[in-house]
């Protein structure tokens, strides 16, 4: 067993026991970054209307942060296994306060380029984890991961008030200045706070040629699937665009099994006892960051329109509380049934509980209460399923792949939230008259139907593919 993580426990400014300020510094800069990338959800129509695009074009300030999560987070989670994760976390956290300064340029290419650069964002978690993982320890080290990993639903829940006050003040450049503000401070606050590290596994390569090949393949095949209505499905670009980026991607994995350093470890991701875990990850982002922007397009759309509640980006915000708060409390409750009834079957339930709450949406989406009831479901399940994955990831894996897996992990979620996302808006975008500007209200049920059968997948297939653990 390698030392280096023991031996950075018992220094000198290490969380011996237990380092409130440390804790509250990496909890910070992971909800910061969730914040900044979740930005994309709440304001698509305002971007729809002030940029006079469709709302399926405006999804794509969600899509492309997605995409760039999809790329960045396994760079980043590689780089993490080596000494600089400091740093690392530091430049993450300027990188996406960067992008927030871009999206003050008034045009949408400006605005999809700065959103790009906040893709970064997602990959706070992972880097907070291997940071939390050498520093932490015990009860500690399993409550900080709990926290860490359901700072995405936190942040965007707890965030988005914040961002709808900026939206009905100045607009939504009014939010981006924000989140620089935010991430900048962070970024501050990591340099300042978290400590150098002793860990060494020597020199870290990086799959630079697995990068491209993921980034371009992805982007192709996501760009079919959510242009395909418009652009009809037997047409010369989609044809193109969905058979160039199946190969680009099938050129990437033969990749990955062949080089020494891949970009993600395919072998790991599937490994007994995490591919239930990742694949759960998976189909639950295809129902979260799917199922969330049909919610959201709900909420702020005109009443007089047939369908919709009207409500500013604030209210939306102020909907989503319910989430926030679920997550930020289940995770406890979420601890104390893994002891009694294992984590397999906890993964399980709280992916059919996200699942119940879309399936709810589905039939009822009239009323404010409706949505708030909604987001509280999905945030219970939210908090219980993913408060338990790195746990399980921790577990099964060697300490010195922890930035890896839960890299790998978090890549999972963001690639199913990138297809869910892009298959939300093929949806709505066939549900659209020709001329309309909005759906019909068949589109959003769809859609919140895909995400139900999404997160019901994945608590099927995560009672079935993770092994049962002896209690205790």
């Amino acid at each position: 067993m390698s030392t280096a993580p023991a031996t950075a426990r018992t220094r000198p400014g290490s969380a011996r026991g237990g380092d409130t300020g440390l804790v509250v510094c990496l909890s910070f800069a992971a909800l910061t970054g969730a914040i900044v990338a979740g930005l994309g959800s709440p304001i698509v129509f305002e971007v729809s209307k002030e940029r006079d695009v469709a709302i399926p074009d405006a999804q794509w300030t969600l899509i492309v942060t997605l995409v760039v999560g999809v790329v960045g987070t396994p760079v980043l989670s590689r780089l993490a296994d080596g000494r600089r994760r400091r740093q690392l976390l530091v430049g993450a956290l300027l990188v996406v306060a960067a992008g927030s300064a871009l999206a003050l340029v008034p045009t949408f290419p400006s605005l999809l380029a700065a959103r790009s650069f906040q893709g970064f964002g997602y990959a706070m978690v992972p880097l907070t984890v291997s940071i939390a993982r050498e520093q932490l320890q015990g009860v500690v080290l399993a409550r900080t991961l709990g926290v860490l990993s359901t700072s995405v639903a936190v942040g965007v829940g707890l965030g988005n008030p914040a961002i709808g006050l900026c939206v009905l003040v100045g607009g939504y450049p009014a939010a981006f200045g924000l989140a620089m503000v935010v991430a900048g401070s962070a970024a501050y606050w990591v340099w300042r706070r978290v400590p150098v590290s002793t860990h060494d596994v020597g020199e870290v390569r990086i799959d630079v040629p697995g990068a491209l090949l993921l980034g371009a393949g992805l982007s192709a095949t996501l760009l079919a699937v959510a242009r395909g209505d418009l652009w009809g499905w037997s047409s010369p670009q989609v044809l193109g665009l969905g058979s160039g980026g199946a190969l680009l991607l099938l050129a990437w994995v033969v990749l990955e099994l062949r080089v020494a350093a891949p970009l993600v470890d395919l072998r790991l991701t599937c490994a007994r006892g995490v591919l239930g875990v990742n694949v759960a990850a998976f189909l639950l982002g295809i129902g979260v960051f799917g199922g969330v922007t049909v919610v959201i397009l709900v909420v702020q759309r005109p009443p007089e329109t047939g369908l919709g509640l009207g409500h500013t980006v604030l209210v939306t915000g102020l909907l989503m509380l319910p989430m926030a708060l679920a997550s930020l409390f289940s995770p406890p409750f979420a601890r104390a049934a893994e002891a009694a009834i294992g984590s397999r079957a906890v993964l399980s339930v709280g992916s059919f509980v996200v699942a119940s709450s879309f399936g709810l949406f589905a039939v009822l989406h009239e009323a404010w209460w409706h949505v708030a009831l909604m987001m509280l479901l999905m945030g219970i399940g939210i908090g219980v399923a993913y408060s338990v994955m790195p746990a399980i990831i921790v577990a099964r894996t060697p300490a010195y792949r922890t930035a890896s897996a839960t890299g790998i992990n978090q890549v999972l979620r963001l690639l199913g939230g990138a297809v869910g996302a892009a298959a939300a808006a093929a949806v709505l975008s066939a549900h659209t008259p020709p001329g309309a500007f909005h759906p019909d209200e068949a589109g959003y049920v769809a859609a919140a139907l895909v995400s139900c059968a999404g997160a019901a997948l994945a608590g099927l297939l995560a009672w079935v593919l993770l092994p049962p653990r002896p209690r205790g």
